[in-house]
Order: structure tokens, then C-alpha cells, then sequence
């Protein structure tokens, strides 16, 4: 993981102009979260999943997450690159599930998992949270059990 200072720097994407504002840092950052338009912006590749990988790599980046919707999510770091295909799910409510990804991606992440593991933790977060119309939505442990359980483990991109 890249660090600064010692600590590791995690940035989100917000839009593809944004998000391009982040290209003079993007070798100081242990992960980026984006979308696959923000991704787009950055990689200048949109061909295939490996090609948006690579463009993003070429850009600086070491470590990344590349959310479409409630499609395929891929990661990538120093191990490789991967995709994880969220469950269908009933949505109720898609506002910050983006965040809450990133947000519980990052605090296993911390808690030592790696990225795949880590991504995996962070979509069963984000499937609870658009499930819920609460902003900011309240779960069990049991729940997130239950939620992680129907995440595929990560599979490595062809």
C-alpha cells in the first residue's frame, strides 16, 4: 500500500472533471474510488475492462475500484486486477452507495484484508445501503454476514 507520511491516502472520484484533478497525485495514493465515466476521464481507455485497467495504471495509479451501477466492480493493485459482480438486488435507494463502498472497503482494508476481500466487504456494505432509505443506514453484524455471503469472491480479469 502506498503511504503518506506514513499513512495511506484513499481519494473518490466525484465526476470525470474532478476526477481528472487528481492526476498529479495519483502515485501518492494507496486507492482511488471511481465510476467507470470518472475512470474513463483518467485512464483515456474505455475499450475493454484490462484496457480501462491499464490506462488508469499508465496514469499512476497503483490501486484502483472502478464501479458501473449495480454492474461489475473491478480492482486492481500490485497483485493484479479482478472484478467482483454484485448480486441483483431490490433497490430502493442508490444515494451514497459509492461511499459507503469506498468507506467499508477502506476500513477492512485497514483491518488488514486484502483488496479483493476488502472490495468484497465493501459491495455487500453498499448492497445493504441501497436496500434502505435511510441515508445513513443502521446494520447488524448479522446483516452484513448475510449480505457478504451472497458476494461472489472476486475473480481475476482474462
Amino acid at each position: 500500500m502506498v503511504l503518506a507520511a506514513g499513512k495511506p491516502i484513499f481519494a473518490i472520484g466525484v465526476s470525470p472533471d474532478k476526477a481528472e484533478r487528481l492526476t498529479p497525485v495519483l502515485g501518492s495514493l494507496a486507492l482511488a474510488f471511481m465510476d467507470r465515466r470518472e475512470a474513463t476521464a483518467l485512464a483515456s481507455a474505455d475499450a475493454t475492462d484490462q484496457d480501462l485497467v491499464g490506462g488508469l495504471r499508465r496514469a499512476g495509479l497503483s490501486s484502483g475500484v472502478v464501479t458501473a451501477g449495480n454492474g461489475l466492480v473491478l480492482g486492481f493493485d500490485e497483485t493484479g486486477a479482478f472484478s467482483v459482480l454484485p448480486p441483483t438486488r431490490k433497490i430502493v435507494d442508490v444515494a451514497g452507495a459509492g461511499d459507503v463502498l469506498a468507506g467499508a472497503t477502506v476500513a477492512a482494508l485497514l483491518n488488514g484484508l486484502a483488496l479483493p476481500a476488502a472490495l468484497r466487504e465493501g459491495v455487500a456494505a453498499a448492497m445493504l445501503a441501497i436496500e434502505n432509505a435511510e441515508l445513513a443506514p443502521a446494520f447488524t453484524a448479522a446483516a452484513f454476514a448475510e449480505a457478504l455471503a451472497l458476494v461472489p469472491e472476486a475473480r481475476e480479469l482474462a
